[in-house]
């Protein structure tokens, strides 16, 4: 075999053993990052999409649809249950929806310094509008953010302390890089085999059939107006380059060849997983 035969047979085991590798791990990894993103999907869905957490001495934005023409602040009716929770809100103001622009309003909740621990509901209504229209919030308080993430519902909160749609993100963009390693390592393998093909002449196997003659029945990449004719003779060799025998070109297709392998030329009569065909003469 000539040497760029030999570094093809000596690189091929490692590439298709990296190729396995980086695609079991860019499986792992996009499967947790599915995992994680479950795992904040149920969380948000037992909280509620009205939900909201806020450390004692800490506030957050939330914002909702006013429903009028030319908004004043005090059109904003806003009220918190039990009296005397230890909550306050500032109105920050008036906007349009960035999708379809209605008017909204947007403010902040702050839960005092010290405020008790629990679970308060703040009531948001637009003066003239019916109270099926308020719209509430249920929002819990908690005296430090360790209580807070202990108290979390999803386990990827309580356990790590990350948002679990961020870590998805970031696990899947994770997960694509060994899966894109993967493709180009297969683009390697291609242009291996090209090579292999324009200069020792071999074509990969691609199908094996076992008949009941114990004849070997072999498909391999190939072209009707090139190569071997029918019925000629074609070395057959495994995935180390070691010959396994000669096998008969029974009919040639416009991508395809099919080959018969007869019985008694393998070794202990195995079928190898991978081998190669041999269809023109090595060239230098």
């Amino acid at each position: 075999m000539s040497d760029s035969s030999n570094s093809f047979w000596q690189a091929l085991p490692a590439l298709k053993e990296r190729q396995r590798r980086t695609g079991l791990l860019a499986a792992l990894v996009l499967g947790l990052a599915v995992l994680v993103l479950v795992d904040g999907l149920q969380a948000l869905m037992r909280a509620g999409s009205y939900h909201l957490d806020i450390v004692a001495g800490q506030g957050t934005m939330l914002s909702g649809p006013i429903g009028i023409d030319k908004p004043r602040d005090s059109d904003l009716l806003v009220s918190v249950t039990p009296e005397g929770a230890p909550l306050s809100f500032r109105l920050d103001g008036f906007f349009a929806s960035y999708w379809f622009g209605n008017g909204m309003w947007r403010g902040e909740v702050v839960a005092e310094q010290g405020a008790t621990p629990g679970t308060y509901t703040l009531s948001v209504r637009v003066r003239g509008t019916p109270a099926s229209a308020t719209q509430r919030y249920e929002i819990t308080v908690w005296s430090d953010a360790a209580s807070q993430r202990q108290g979390a519902y999803s386990l990827t909160v309580s356990l790590l302390g990350f948002n679990p749609f961020w870590l998805s993100g970031i696990l899947a963009c994770i997960g694509i890089v060994p899966g894109l390693l993967m493709s180009f390592l297969m683009m390697g393998t291609v242009f291996l085999i090209s090579q292999v093909r324009g200069y020792a002449g071999f074509s990969e196997v691609f199908r094996t059939a076992p008949q009941k003659d114990g004849s070997l029945l072999l498909w391999c990449p190939g072209s009707k107006k090139e190569g071997p004719a029918e019925g000629a003779l074609c070395e057959v060799v495994d995935a180390d380059g070691q010959p396994l025998g000669r096998a008969r070109l029974e009919k040639k297709a416009a991508t395809c060849m099919e080959l018969r392998l007869a019985a008694g030329e393998l070794p202990e009569d195995e079928v190898p997983e991978s081998c190669y065909v041999r269809l023109s003469a090595p060239r230098n």
